[in-house]
């Protein structure tokens, strides 16, 4: 349930709605007044949000408080949050609400970013313009150091009322769903967390005498594990120009994660009638009425382990484990186990290593006689635990749970990594050379879990974890033979490409030898045909000029009287001067003419 009450000098008012649902009924008690833009409000409000679906998560609300200073519409803010110096645990932040008055007329994309690592997004210690002096991650070149935690898009059915912002006309507030939002931890004991907002929405100057990364004030709010919301910047576009970004508070509300009270709410036939206070209570109002569906009870469970790693190096007389790879081995499977995918339901583990030890194989005479395959292991050298693995799980079917399974799927889900955090707990020579283990687990029943707690000294895993051998001389010389193989046809296929390029040479330098030798032939045959025709022209001009000078003997001695032999005719056109002419002047010019 839900109350939320506007309280100033006058008296509170308020209305009351109730509605009847299949399984509940939800009673909320709204008192609400307006308000101008211009008055200081104290709004006290606490909203116990429940996630859908298991696992069952509840949420709490903090809402921004604003004073007179204006709101502004930007493109996006950035801003970091902080945890209380005495939360050990550290919290998760599981949504935000925020003002969208763009969305009231058009749909608005989202996305909501956290920085990768702890820490304010910027060093707090800024240069002349507004850069971090140390490290800086704002800005579009540096979104790779940023995470997408939450995406979407907001239209106007999704909108809803607000009391943040209170110059709104319409419903302009938007609050993004839990199952669309990646819950993201705050670091405990003061640590910080930083995100932005990309969107269209609105955020407000500072308040009086406060600067980045000073705490924002929070309306009624009392809770001692709810963290900070910092002053941030308004970041339009997330420029990488760092000069543009100005100061600004975020205006909405954010919702971290808290315990559920119960896994189903309290059920109730009439209103309550006391009276709401002006700060709300940090713990959900109870009832007389029992819960529609109680918390299952919590039973034992336990499993025994065998780990086998896989050793390639092995000195004979270390039998034992130092204690100080045992307890890591103890605390890493501890870890792995917790964290896995199938270990929701149960909580409260512990390991006991109840054995462990070094088996070194020696090498052994194989039945191959070759020099080659002499002396080689017939199985792996290991290191070898037996462990124990207690805890508790809330049956919600009534089936005895199988943490066996879960120990073996949460370990081989990832070996190398299992193996790579177990090396970083601990230095010792003999764990850093450790392979990925062989695991084997089984569930124990009821009767071996007493036994183990009341004498977990005495008690003996059955289960046995046999690492992979090494391999085996006919493994070796196959492996021996195919890199051979192998080898012999790339030599191969590089012979036969070689020998190819050299026939494709030779083949075109005889191509090129016959093509110069064919334009030597039709050289000389032009010649020749050349020659040829250049004596017969020649000897056509010899016998023309003799048969002319025959025929001009003929006529010199047909001619009669001083007249040319054309007189009838035109004269020549190498004559210059006036006709007739004498009969000696032709001869003249045609002995001239003479070869």
């Amino acid at each position: 349930m839900s109350v939320i009450c506007l309280q100033r000098k006058t008296r509170c008012r308020g209305r009351l709605f109730v509605a009847t649902f299949v399984a509940a009924i939800i009673l909320q008690v709204v008192h609400g007044r307006k308000y101008t833009s211009q008055e200081l409000r104290k709004l006290q409000e606490k909203e116990y949000l429940v996630d859908e679906g298991p696992p069952i998560t509840c949420s709490f609300g903090g809402t921004t408080f604003q004073g007179e200073a204006g709101f502004t519409q930007g493109e996006g803010i950035v801003f970091a949050m902080k945890s209380k110096d005495s939360d050990d645990n550290g919290v998760k932040i599981t949504s935000f609400g925020f003002h969208v008055p763009a969305a009231t007329s058009q749909n608005v994309d989202f996305q909501v970013y956290a920085l990768k690592q702890d820490g304010y997004y910027a060093d707090p210690n800024r240069g002349i313009y507004n850069e971090g002096s140390g490290y800086d991650y704002r800005g579009i070149s540096q979104l790779d150091k940023w995470e997408m935690i939450s995406s979407g898009t907001i239209r106007k059915a999704d909108l809803i009322e607000s009391a943040t912002y209170l110059s709104a006309n319409e419903p302009d507030f938007y609050k993004i769903p839990p199952r669309m939002f990646a819950a993201t931890e705050i670091p405990p004991n003061g640590g910080i967390r930083s995100f932005y907002v990309s969107t269209t929405l609105i955020y407000t100057d500072p308040m009086l005498g406060r600067e980045i990364n000073d705490e924002q004030l929070l309306v009624g709010f009392n809770d001692p594990v709810a963290p900070e919301l910092l002053v941030g910047e308004g970041a339009s576009g997330f420029s990488d120009t760092k000069i543009f970004y100005k100061t600004q508070q975020f205006v909405g509300k954010f919702f971290y994660e808290t315990e559920c009270a119960t896994e189903a709410p309290s059920l109730s036939l009439s209103p309550s009638t006391s009276k709401p206070t002006s700060s709300p209570s940090l713990s959900p109002t109870t009832s007389n009425i029992p819960t529609k569906s109680p918390t299952p009870p919590v039973q034992p469970a336990g499993a025994e382990a065998a780990l086998s790693f896989p050793l390639p190096k092995c000195d004979p007389k270390q039998v034992t484990v130092p204690q100080e790879v045992q307890d890591a081995v103890s605390e890493q499977v501890k870890e792995t186990v917790t964290n896995g995918e199938d270990a929701e339901d149960f909580e409260n583990f512990e390991t006991t290593v109840v054995d462990a030890k070094v088996r070194c194989d020696k090498r052994r005479m194989t039945k191959d006689d070759s020099q080659h395959n002499r002396l080689l292991q017939t199985r792996s050298s290991a290191m070898e635990f037996s462990l124990v693995i207690t805890g508790e799980y809330r049956s919600t079917d009534g089936k005895p749970p199988d943490l066996g399974s879960v120990v073996e799927d949460s370990i081989n889900a990832d070996a190398a990594k299992f193996t790579k955090d177990l090396k970083a707990r601990s230095a010792s020579p003999l764990l850093q050379q450790a392979m990925e283990p062989k695991v084997e687990a089984r569930t124990l029943d009821e009767d071996e879990l007493v036994e183990f707690k009341e004498e977990p000294d005495a008690f003996e895993v059955a289960v046995i974890a046999i690492s992979s051998p090494s391999p085996s001389t006919e493994q070796s010389s196959d492996k021996a033979k195919t890199a051979l193989l192998i080898v012999i046809l790339i030599v191969v296929g590089v012979m036969v490409v070689l020998a190819a390029f050299l026939l494709f040479r030779h083949a075109e330098r005889r191509a090129v030898e016959n093509r110069r030798e064919k334009m030597e032939r039709i050289s000389e045959q032009r010649v020749s045909e050349l020659k040829e025709d250049t004596m017969k022209q020649q000897w056509e001009k010899e016998n023309n000029m003799r048969m002319a000078s025959k025929s001009r003997k003929q006529t010199k001695n047909q001619g009669q009287g001083d007249y040319p032999p054309y007189y009838r005719g035109a004269p020549p056109q190498h004559q210059e001067y006036a006709y007739p002419h004498t009969q000696a002047h032709y001869q003249d010019s045609f002995e001239d003419d003479e070869y």
